[in-house]
């Protein structure tokens, strides 16, 4: 996931429109796909043939990877501009174990809006044979069938631009605008109150739960009454009363004295909602994907980059900058944000904050001077002492190292962990989201214990071992149960501590 740009040779012949009825491709040709994978999004596989005659973009990407999700805006954006003449297909090479799996696939395809064309490539098959060596990476396949090049990482949108305008010119004669035969997973799923809800935020009166696909956040009581819908389920980038706000893809959440401050991720922005005036305004961000590393800047004036969690302490928010690979801080008072630790490359080095690193870190719990971090990446659990100004690591030890292990901290094994939650200053719950558990770590025994879940997805409740979840992203304590979203499933579970039940959550009222 290294934001890296290489070359092998966006060049594209120059060849006269007038004759191009006789292309024939100078360039390397094109792979076939191989039968045996799966495809989604569409009512059959594709081939080269259903292919030729449009610029094609193949996306090898892997859904954990935060700047796999940036590429996809910008892919967006493109066959917004062309239309038919581009064909965009995903080729999923996945990571974890737990992206292998085509049902999780499908949910996360719907979770992004993705509506081109996507072919799951467990054992990296056509990975392989293209040479893709990092994540994301980029092949352009010209009109003719042939491979111009590649580009690793992200940030090339005017590149792209540029190369398909002049293909399209190139190969006027022989471009093909018949639709590919698309059929949408999100057209496969039943409509539910929640979607895909990411993160849970818990205070003295209110529950509040980021409903990401539905780019909105809901208020309920602890008794899961809705008290209030903030945002709409169409996306946007709006401030206002709760009617008219727009979010997109919300994720983090944090209670202040009088409102709620949300990680407006897809928008790269804080937003703060004000429960006296039913009011959202933006905080920090400007709604554009940027990179800044300086030292501190004024909130609203610059771009972030894919916030994912927030812990608010005192007049300071910290954030999870999940896109740039640090924790960020927001000074409420002089209204400027800035890094607070991390060094923005990937990695889990501990000591200073400067020197530290993290990896896609997405979720953060504060607890007296200890910040919690969620390190997903990693698949770690990491935590940053806010007086000393040090960061350690609780557990996890790369950033390709994972797995499903409880026992000793030095040897217990995560997998992507998007979410954490404090229950004091010795016991730290973990939504230990790709193993499909909650876990608990237990720093006076040093010890890690599964909590919920079997080490599959499902859906189930009951005893709460043996009970599935399916990619928990977010979890919270509420007095002595944990409040856990439970992704994929569409619905908010509650681990009751002491009985060690799992149960749904239910939201009544407002619907």
């Amino acid at each position: 996931m290294k934001i890296v740009i290489f070359f092998i040779s966006l060049i594209v012949a120059g060849l006269n429109p007038g004759h191009s009825a006789a292309i024939i491709s100078n360039n390397p040709p094109a792979i076939e796909f191989d039968r045996s994978l799966p495809w989604l999004n569409v009512s059959r596989p594709l081939t080269l043939k259903d292919l030729k005659g449009k610029v094609v973009i193949l996306d090898f990407w892997t859904y954990g990877c935060i700047n796999c999700i940036h590429v996809l805006e910008d892919l967006r954006r493109l066959k917004e501009k062309y239309g038919e003449k581009l064909a965009i297909i995903g080729v999923h090479t996945p990571k974890f174990d737990n992206e292998e799996n085509i049902d999780t696939l499908r949910r996360i395809i719907v979770r992004y809006d993705i509506d081109h064309p996507v072919v799951n490539d467990v054992s990296s098959i056509m990975g392989k044979m293209y040479g893709m060596r990092a994540w994301p990476t980029q092949y352009v396949i010209d009109p003719a069938g042939g491979v111009l090049g590649k580009v690793v990482g992200e940030k090339n949108y005017d590149l792209f631009d540029k190369t398909i305008e002049k293909l399209i010119i190139n190969h006027a004669a022989i471009l093909n605008e018949a639709p590919l035969p698309i059929a949408l997973e999100k057209d496969k799923f039943k409509a539910s109150l929640l979607a895909a809800p990411g993160k849970i935020s818990v205070s003295k009166q209110y529950v509040a739960i980021s409903d990401t696909l539905h780019h909105r956040i809901i208020l309920a009581t602890h008794d899961g009454k809705i008290v209030k819908y903030i945002g709409a389920k169409d996306s946007g980038f709006s401030d206002g009363n709760y009617l008219n706000a727009r979010f997109k893809s919300p994720q983090g959440l944090s209670f202040s004295k009088n409102g709620l401050y949300v990680a407006d991720t897809g928008n790269h922005s804080i937003r703060f909602i004000d429960f006296a005036t039913e009011n959202v305004s933006t905080v920090a961000g400007n709604g554009k994907n940027e990179i800044h590393r300086g030292k501190k800047y004024i909130a609203t004036e610059i771009g972030l980059r894919s916030p994912w969690g927030l812990a608010l302490k005192d007049s300071e928010l910290y954030i999870a900058m999940a896109g740039i690979h640090q924790i960020w801080r927001l000074d409420l008072n002089k209204k400027t944000i800035g890094p607070y630790a991390g060094s923005g490359r990937e990695g889990i080095n501990n000591g200073s904050l400067k020197r530290s690193s993290f990896s896609q870190p997405s979720g953060l719990s504060l607890i007296g001077d200890s910040l919690y971090v969620a390190d997903a990446e990693d698949s770690a659990l990491r935590r940053i002492d806010i007086h000393r100004g040090r960061v350690e690591t609780i557990a996890g030890t790369g950033l390709f190292d994972f797995g499903d292990r409880d026992g000793p901290l030095r040897k217990a094994e995560l997998q992507h962990v998007l979410g954490v939650a404090a229950l004091d200053d010795k016991n730290i719950f973990i939504a230990d989201t790709y193993n499909h558990k909650l876990k608990l770590a237990n720093l006076k025994s040093r010890t890690m214990t599964t909590s919920v879940g079997t080490g599959k997805p499902g859906r189930g409740e009951g005893v709460a071992l043996t009970s599935a979840l399916n990619e928990p992203g977010g979890i919270a304590v509420l007095g002595e149960k944990v409040l856990i979203a439970d992704t994929n499933n569409n619905r908010i579970m509650q681990y009751d501590i002491k009985s060690q039940q799992l149960s749904e959550w239910k939201l009544t009222g407002v619907k």
